[in-house]
């Protein structure tokens, strides 16, 4: 026979209403009351049914977390802290990957392919700021990354230009005078225009002239960055003395390139990445990387969406910008 919220009412010593007070998060429910109602749920075997959950609170306790694509890795080691907060909280989180298609960002915008879910947390990759008008008002979103969109929608960002002079200005204070710009796509999504401007203020600050030859476009990829090094050094033009990948993945594959043509990193030239993979710090040698707190854009952009599903909201300011770390290692010292 199938366990009832009855049984577990009886097992734990409370009210049917307590216990249906714990199945469906309610806050108003004392911690110890709480951990008993779930030891018993546990010990009896009991699940509680969703359907019926949902159908009363309009809630699916799922949310979507929508990035463009895993290539990337930093959208993997997002992914991770979002889950785990989300989970904290009850929901269970659903990814969906855009691959950076307009389109598909506008139909998450709007609503259009979340019927199931209670909201949204977007990584979006073309939207422009107009684009805010659009969205369905009562659908929760909340957006990550640079673009900030018009009317009342709230996101959470990275301070790429901040965090690409502070690389300019690491690698000049080490005494680096030939700065490459490797990623270099003056036509691309905000993320990329705004780690260029960053560093060509550093370098524009130090009283250096930005070299055209040493802004050197790349897709963001391992094989990219591969690519455009391999045929940069093949190109006959002078080498820079330092490179500033616009992400780790470019950054990985270009010391694969320059290792192979027996460049010494860092003693001929410092490499520098961005967003801290986890594999920054076990390549050889280990890798330069801007860290941003990925950990507190989960926690705001999770507890954001949380706010608005819920209607409760906190006084959180509806843009907020995390802080990031460089993380000086073998690659650029």
């Amino acid at each position: 026979m199938a366990v009832s919220m009855h049984d577990v009412a009886r097992a734990a010593g409370v009210s049917q209403r307590t216990v249906s007070n714990v199945v469906n998060n309610y806050e108003h429910v004392r911690p110890e009351t709480r951990q008993r109602v779930l030891d018993a749920m546990a010990m009896l075997g009991y699940v509680p049914n969703a359907a019926a959950r949902s159908l009363r609170s309009a809630r699916t306790g799922l949310i979507a977390l929508v990035v463009p694509d895993f290539r990337a890795r930093i959208f993997a080691d997002l992914a991770d802290p979002v889950v785990r907060e989300a989970g904290a909280l009850g929901y269970t989180v659903l990814i969906e990957l855009t691959e950076s298609d307009r389109e598909h960002e506008l139909q998450v915008l709007t609503g259009g392919r979340n019927q199931l879910t209670d909201g949204a947390i977007m990584m979006a990759m073309t939207l422009r700021p107009d684009d805010g008008q659009r969205r369905r008002a009562d659908y929760p979103i909340v957006l990550m990354g640079d673009q900030v969109l018009e009317g009342q929608v709230c996101h959470v960002g990275i301070p790429n230009r901040e965090a690409s002079l502070a690389v300019a200005r690491h690698l000049v204070d080490t005494g680096r005078r030939r700065l490459m710009l490797l990623g270099y796509d003056p036509d691309g999504g905000l993320t990329a225009r705004m780690r260029a401007r960053g560093f060509l203020e550093g370098v524009a600050q130090a009283g250096l002239s930005a070299d055209e030859t040493l802004l050197v476009r790349a897709d963001w990829t391992r094989e990219g960055g591969r690519q455009a090094i391999e045929r940069h050094l093949g190109s006959g033009l002078p080498m820079p003395d330092a490179i500033f990948a616009m992400n780790d993945s470019i950054a990985l594959g270009a010391l694969r390139a320059l290792q192979a043509r027996g460049v010494r990193v860092p003693k001929e030239v410092a490499l520098v990445g961005f967003d801290d993979v986890e594999e920054a710090g076990y390549s050889t040698p280990s890798l330069t990387s801007v860290s941003p707190d990925v950990e507190s854009m989960a926690a705001n952009a999770v507890a954001m969406l949380h706010e608005q599903i819920t209607g409760k909201p906190s006084g959180r300011k509806p843009h907020i910008m995390v802080d990031f770390h460089l993380k000086v290692r073998e690659s650029s010292q």
